[in-house]
């Protein structure tokens, strides 16, 4: 026997003038996502009389962006690693997990050292540190999360390119605002280098990303960014 994901349904509430209204944002097998099932105050909506005030119509478009960005990134795979004075270290996927190399694997060390993933396949990859880290006597444990996009496309993953022009740094933009600021932003630096989003960049039409450093002349910098509400 075999289960299959034929839709997801995610119902939301909206208030407007006291009242309140209530909607579905469905996902059907192919990922394409719609609005159904609207209630009024009164009750479902089935005529062509009962109208929407637009902080509603706001609201739905809204709950349509988050829905969306559920879909489009999932954790895979998550666990921890150790480094005994290693500069890599493999970590097993289980089989069956992924399909494909597009993902992105994301590491949190107790001091701030730069991990990147190297050597990707569907079971697996290496983590790389730059110089030894860790040793026998201290021993470091690193937490790793893999994420992969069960979407098409998304302006809110992806890899920025920083050439030494920017000037270490460069603005991602949402093709569609976001409705807060309250998102987080996880980055993938493609090289030892040290990346990070100021707070005060977070804005709802996107992000700054900013490097350590600026590159040498002629050179740039990629690294990869996953938004999450």
């Amino acid at each position: 026997m075999a289960l299959t994901r034929k839709q997801s349904v995610h119902t939301y509430s909206s208030s407007s003038g006291g009242q309140e209204y209530m909607f579905d944002v469905v996902v059907d097998v192919n990922s394409i996502v719609s609005v159904r099932n609207m209630r009024s105050p009164r009750g479902l909506i089935m005529d062509s009389y009962t109208s929407l005030p637009q902080t509603v119509i706001d609201d739905m478009n809204q709950a349509v962006g988050l829905v969306t960005l559920l879909q489009q990134e999932s954790e895979a795979d998550s666990g921890t690693i150790v480094f005994a004075g290693d500069t890599s270290v493999a970590v097993v996927i289980p089989g069956g997990v992924l399909n494909n190399t597009n993902y992105q694997a994301y590491f949190t060390t107790s001091d701030g050292t730069v991990l990147v993933a190297e050597s990707k396949t569907t079971t697996g990859f290496n983590a790389v540190a730059a110089a030894a880290f860790g040793s026998i006597s201290a021993p470091e444990t690193v937490t790793y999360s893999v994420l992969v996009k069960t979407a098409q496309t998304s302006d809110l993953s992806g890899v920025a390119t920083i050439a030494d022009t920017d000037a270490g740094e460069i603005a991602i933009v949402f093709s569609t605002a976001l409705g807060t600021t309250a998102y987080r932003v996880l980055l993938e630096p493609r090289g030892f280098f040290a990346a990070y989003v100021p707070t005060a960049t977070k804005l709802k039409t996107g992000f700054t990303i900013k490097l350590g450093h600026v590159p040498p002349t002629g050179e740039s910098v990629d690294v990869g960014y996953d938004v999450f509400v």
